[in-house]
């Protein structure tokens, strides 16, 4: 009788969509999220192309990057926080959308939402809602405006996410 060889299972057999969610998993519990996502990307090529997938980016917890990085590494932190806030991570798109707005002085109504804090309002972000809530109303920009700004305090006071259709209300970016 001939003995049968097996060969051991390779990260590459994995449907690239199960792999990808394996490592989202893996990143939203992650102690120090670059250094072992960089691990990760030296393994393989199949895992670097796994781990530079959006989706990944997208559940990166930027307040444990910021506490482990912010001495260390501080350009890093400041790097970072725009690329994950443009793959959609929901934290990096409030905090630099929040970084935009209080650069100006809130004197007066702002007439623009910038577009990472409507991009984290929209995708459930409650603290963002309530933000974004109360500049709409502070602009005063009429029935259209105060519809989304009742919709976003809606979410940021309720349990569930209320979805803004987009268009709904004219938030301009100041991009």
């Amino acid at each position: 009788m001939a003995a049968r060889r097996c060969r051991p299972s390779s990260l590459a057999d994995l449907r690239t969509e199960l792999a990808i969610r394996i490592a989202v998993h893996i990143t939203a519990t992650l102690v120090r999220p670059m250094e072992d996502l960089h691990s990760l990307r030296a393994t393989c090529h199949f895992m670097c192309y796994v781990c530079s997938d959006p989706e990944v980016g997208r559940l990166i917890s930027v307040e444990r990057f910021y506490k482990l990085y912010r001495y260390i590494v501080p350009d890093g932190y400041l790097t970072l926080l725009p690329r994950l806030a443009q793959v959609g991570n929901l934290e990096a798109c409030f905090i630099a959308g929040m970084i935009v707005i209080l650069r100006y002085p809130l004197l007066r109504p702002l007439s623009v939402i910038d577009k990472n804090l409507e991009r984290a309002a929209r995708g459930g972000h409650k603290a963002a809602a309530y933000v974004a809530a109360v500049l709409l109303f502070m602009a005063n920009g009429g029935t259209g405006m105060d519809n989304t700004a009742r919709q976003y305090m809606r979410q940021a006071v309720g349990d569930e996410s209320v979805k803004v259709p987009w268009g709904s209300a004219k938030m301009l970016s100041n991009e």
